[in-house]
């Protein structure tokens, strides 16, 4: 029989097979279809479509996938570096990855969650600085100008229950009272105050879509941003970590991390 190289369906098959072992569940039992996105392709957030055969050099491996116990689901995601992978892009999973678990530990009872929305922006400007893809301007000069906007579109995280992106976000009390997500953050899901015993997803993103970045080609803070750099990062698609935290009334318990380790 002659032998056929696995299609890119067939390695993003075997990448999730092995994951659901791992897990302990069929593809049926998870709450939602996995999304495994190689290179560019972790620019697409909700990516589902595949290439006709596996990338020959890989830059990024990006799996959003969960799982089901009693009626509940997990909704996880974690970034890693290919072989072929740019030093930058390492740092900047890096990076988030450390700024995410602040995030994290930042979410308590009473937290207004559009202020921990705001933070990640906040963060993720910290970084761009700290990494010299933006230079001369401040945190809020560059949170200001849209740009952590075109790199992060979504929100931070959403409620999670029986329903992976579970309802009730804008419910602020018993009497169905809405409060809308703000216009400098139209796709947040969760506009509440943090309570105990709420459990919701922390998952913030750094992705390089030309769409997006392309009205900041010839914005103001154009010569601020190292446009050569972020060129480079476009083969590898996009950074999201993201965890599942249920809300204490003492800070917060982390579902989806060992506490031992923290990793």
């Amino acid at each position: 029989m002659q032998h056929v190289a696995p299609s890119a369906l067939a390695k993003r098959s075997l990448i999730f097979i092995a994951y659901l072992k791992a897990s302990r569940q069929s593809e049926t039992d998870a709450p939602y279809p996995g999304i495994i996105a190689c290179n560019d392709h972790a620019g697409v957030l909700h990516y589902q479509h595949y290439d006709d055969v596996p990338p020959k050099i890989r830059y990024s491996l990006l799996v959003d996938a969960g799982c089901s116990f009693a009626g509940y689901s997990a909704d996880i995601t974690r970034t890693w570096c290919g072989p072929s992978a740019h030093p930058l892009f390492s740092e900047m999973v890096q990076g988030i990855e450390h700024y995410q678990q602040r995030l994290v530990s930042e979410a308590q009872a009473g937290m207004d969650f559009i202020l921990l929305h705001r933070r990640m922006h906040d963060l993720l400007a910290a970084l761009l600085i700290e990494l010299g893809l933006v230079k001369a301007m401040t945190i809020e000069a560059c949170v200001a100008s849209g740009l952590t906007r075109a790199l992060c579109p979504h929100g931070l995280g959403h409620s999670l229950g029986l329903q992976t992106h579970d309802v009730a976000g804008f419910q602020q009390d018993a009497t169905g009272t809405i409060k809308p997500p703000p216009n400098d953050a139209p796709a947040l899901r969760l506009t509440r105050h943090l309570s105990p015993g709420m459990v919701i997803t922390i998952e913030p993103g750094c992705y390089f879509i030309d769409s997006l970045l392309a009205p900041m080609y010839d914005s103001t803070i154009s010569h601020h941003v190292d446009w050569q750099a972020i060129s480079a990062l476009k083969a590898h698609g996009g950074i999201r970590i993201e965890d599942n935290i249920v809300i204490m009334p003492q800070g917060n318990e982390n579902l989806t991390r060992p506490p031992a380790s923290g990793l």
